[in-house]
């Protein structure tokens, strides 16, 4: 009888310590789960915090380019810059930054192209060091590329679509004015100064936002919602200069991610003729003319703003010239057909090296046969080269329609140097020559083998322009952040 009791007794405390066991160790757990648990939320925490901070080092870093785009005198106090070489860099730290719990901060912002002669980058790195604890620090690393927000601060922009139907039809860049000073001779575009800036974007949505096809784009490729990577042909590319295929990370050897997006915006704000006293032509520009006339220039008509204001209903040149040999607004007042018609024969718009030319118009317009040269024929063969073009900005072309389809047609062997705004604008640039500046339009159609020039300057367009953030993403691979950890590790 004693001797069952006691092994009952025994069974007992065995069941008692194997239970309180199982307690302690549920406890334990318990315990550990709640601090990992608290763990995991506090790090969370300041992963959010970190990624606030190193978006108010983006914010200071804009504020200052955009302070010095306003004021050239702005000395960005508080920066280290290098202004010496034509990337131009600025870089900054801020240390201690406090935070609850005894966590402490450190922001680094490097600024690629501080000047802001080309499109800026600017990269920051937020590091937040946990107070009493031995994990290691949370870092936060963002990448933005800034742009003008100038109606040219792209090369290629569309409201609806841009097709590409030529097979060798390349879109790359150039800086027509590198150091940002109208003072200085013009940069024309040669192999020799090509960039890989050449920007293609649509807005839209639809899978057809960017049908590159066969081209080859050294540069960008944005829609504003559908990867356009699916729309390259074989033959076609989308590439840049740090381009190097990796085939864990590249869906296509020919098209670089890094170079494709879908967040691209852009405004297509109506645009009028300028408000100014106009010099009645009261007929078609249909014979050979010289603008502006030397009568206008004897008479003093030159408005303050440096331009001569002309208006007419039509410009319209089979076997004649209108030559430009100053700076001259030309707004076109007819409603339908053609407002500019040049084409056949030798008809053409003549700009002269000292001429420059905009012209606001709402009907359609045709520039065929020679249609416009756009700089100096140095070999009198008929026909501009890159060489002998000139600045795009010296031509500009302004459609001011607001509803319904405006048509533009551009075609020719030679250059066509110039810019075309047109939000309700379809146009179609035929050839097999180049094309040199920015086009701006409801859709864009490229046939024959043209090469389209997108020069860089245009960003600058208007003077002034303050810039913002055209891409962002957050550096979260090795090879990404190793890219630029050299330079933000002051």
């Amino acid at each position: 009888m004693n001797a069952s009791l006691s092994s009952r007794r025994g069974s007992l405390l065995i069941v008692a310590m194997i239970l309180s066991a199982v307690i302690g160790i549920s406890l334990v757990s318990y315990l550990h789960l709640s601090r990992t648990s608290l763990t995991i939320s506090n790090r969370s925490l300041y992963h959010n915090a970190a990624i606030n901070v190193a978006e108010n080092g983006l914010e200071e870093a804009m504020y200052a380019i955009n302070r010095m785009i306003a004021d050239d005198t702005y000395a960005w106090p508080g920066w280290t810059t290098d202004g010496s070489a034509a990337t131009s860099a600025a870089w900054r730290k801020w240390e201690g930054i406090a935070f609850d719990q005894n966590a402490t901060g450190t922001l680094r912002v490097y600024v690629y192209n501080y000047r802001a002669v080309f499109a800026p980058e600017v990269v920051a790195r937020a590091t937040i060091t946990l107070g009493g604890s031995n994990s290691a620090p949370i870092e936060k690393w963002i990448h933005v590329t800034l742009r003008r927000t100038s109606k040219f601060a792209s090369g290629l922009v569309a409201r609806n679509s841009i097709v590409f139907n030529g097979t060798n039809t390349t879109v790359d860049s150039w800086n027509s004015d590198p150091d940002n000073n109208a003072a200085t001779a013009a940069v024309n575009y040669s192999a020799g100064v090509r960039r890989d800036r050449g920007t293609v974007g649509s807005i839209s949505v639809g899978v057809d936002a960017v049908l590159v096809k066969q081209a080859d784009i050294w540069g960008f490729v944005s829609t504003g919602g559908t990867d356009p990577t699916s729309t390259v042909g074989t033959g076609g590319s989308v590439l840049g200069s740090g381009s190097t295929y990796d085939a864990s990370t590249w869906s296509s050897p020919n098209v670089d991610p890094a170079r494709v997006s879908t967040d691209f915006s852009a405004s297509f704000d109506p645009v009028a003729a300028p408000t100014k006293t106009y010099i009645n032509l009261a007929t078609d520009i249909d014979a050979d003319t010289v603008l502006p006339r030397p009568a206008d220039v004897a008479a003093g008509l030159m408005d303050a703003d440096g331009n001569y204001y002309y208006r007419a209903p039509r410009v319209n040149l089979n076997n004649e010239y209108l030559r430009v040999t100053r700076k001259v607004v030309l707004k076109l007042e007819t409603t339908s057909g053609f407002a500019v018609d040049v084409g056949g024969g030798s008809g053409i718009i003549d700009i002269t090296a000292s001429g420059s030319l905009a012209i606001y118009a709402e009907a359609d317009i045709r520039m065929s046969g020679q249609g416009v040269s756009n700089g100096v024929d140095a070999n009198a063969n008929g026909v501009l080269s890159d060489s002998e073009a000139g600045q795009p900005v010296k031509l500009q072309i302004w459609g001011t329609k607001t509803s319904g389809t405006q048509d533009i047609r551009i075609v020719g062997n030679g250059v066509f140097s110039g810019i075309v705004y047109a939000p309700q604008g379809n146009v179609t640039i035929n050839g097999n020559g180049s094309v040199a500046g920015s086009v701006v339009a409801n859709n864009i159609t490229l046939t024959g083998n043209a090469n389209f020039h997108y020069d860089e300057s245009l960003g600058n367009f208007g003077g002034g322009n303050p810039l913002r953030i055209s891409r962002w993403r957050e550096l979260t691979a090795a090879a990404d952040r190793a890219a630029h950890a050299s330079l933000l590790s002051f």
